[in-house]
């Protein structure tokens, strides 16, 4: 009796629910994310102080991008409160500084809690409300915090802002942009392994439910109170972290910073990057976050004399216009896009996958 061989199976096939769960399968995709730690890990290493800044504004932004794409993104509920969470976070940590000059640690914990407790504030109003009244809600939130920090500073302050102390792990201080660029990258990281998993669980199948269709999700057993609570609780913890760690990284803290354009920009992160994907929260923040200064580089090397004023408003068209753009011809956005050119070069030079032609 003669044998048939049995076809090799590429290592990015899941043939069982272990490898379907999997968030890596077989030896190149482990190769891949070696290779792509070792990149991060050399950033510092091979740019200058003024682009490792730029490097550490991106991973802040991917932060506070994960957490908004699980709420606006997975979850439906449009948050346009995003730059008052980040305020929260960064006034809770600056007061508590301030007065009792805690420790870095404590301060970021403090941001995280003050922000959940916010974030299940507003959850415990929008329980009855549907997507656009949702985002009125956290829109007369972000207002109303504005306004706040505004007579907290100016009356009880009486200064221009909250100056913090040098961020500090015990003995390691983290004095300069490469050293916060690991400890950011490590909270990164965690951030959105955190939102990968979450998203695989029974958690975050929850607030999927709730976003494509609530009276369903309740029919089927999903209490579409707890699940609002929970997503608006935790993505809200997860952005007054970020706006603590801004404040620590940039050493003050005031009002200004928290206007309603980076309530925008932290939309437009999502947009541009991919609603719903974590990986597009990755890629709309560093492309969002980078793109002004990109601006100024291409008109340097252009040789091109523009004024600050002119500067500002073709930041802002291209800025607009980068949103339309991906709006109108690639709604998925740039993790969609990613998507694709892997899916291209896994294939090449064939068009099609064959179930028999894997990594042997």
């Amino acid at each position: 009796m003669v044998r048939r061989r049995a076809a090799a199976i590429p290592s990015s096939l899941p043939v069982g629910i272990d490898r379907t769960f999997a968030l890596r399968r077989g030896r190149a995709q482990w190769l891949t994310v070696v290779l792509w730690g070792a990149v991060l890990l050399a950033v510092p290493l091979l740019l200058p102080v003024f682009w490792i800044h730029l490097a550490n504004l991106a991973l802040i932004a991917v932060v506070g991008a994960v957490a908004l794409n699980l709420l606006t993104g997975n979850a439906r509920l449009v948050s346009l409160g995003q730059a008052a969470f980040l305020g929260i976070g960064a006034f809770a940590a600056g007061l508590l500084d301030r007065a009792y000059g805690a420790p870095f640690l404590i301060g970021l914990a403090a941001a995280a809690l003050a922000g959940a407790m916010v974030g299940l504030v507003i959850a415990l109003l929008s329980l009855r409300l549907r997507v656009l009244y949702v985002a009125v809600t956290t829109l007369v939130l972000h207002f109303a915090v504005v306004t706040l920090f505004s007579f907290i500073q100016a009356v009880f302050l009486d200064s221009s802002g909250i100056i913090l102390a040098i961020a500090s792990l015990g003995p390691f201080a983290l004095n300069t942009p490469a050293r916060w660029y690991y400890f950011l990258l490590a909270v990164a990281v965690i951030v959105v392994l955190g939102a990968v998993n979450i998203l695989r669980s029974f958690v975050g199948r929850r607030w999927i439910a709730i976003g494509e269709h609530d009276v369903a999700a309740e029919t089927l057993g999903v209490s579409v109170t707890g699940a609002k609570v929970s997503v608006f609780m935790t993505t809200s913890a997860v952005v007054g972290l970020a706006g603590a760690l801004s404040a620590y990284y940039l050493g003050t803290v005031s009002f200004e910073s928290y206007n309603f354009g980076l309530a925008i920009a932290y939309l437009a992160m999502i947009i541009v990057g991919g609603v719903g994907r974590v990986l597009g929260s990755v890629l709309g923040a560093i492309l969002i976050t980078l793109l002004p200064y990109l601006l100024d580089q291409l008109f340097a090397a252009l040789q091109l004399q523009v004024r600050a004023s002119v500067l500002a408003g073709i930041h802002a068209i291209a800025f607009g216009g980068l949103i339309v753009a991906f709006l109108l011809f690639e709604p998925r956005g740039l993790a969609e896009l990613w998507s694709r050119l892997r899916a291209a070069a896994a294939d090449w030079p064939f068009r099609y996958r064959s179930a028999q032609r894997g990594s042997r």
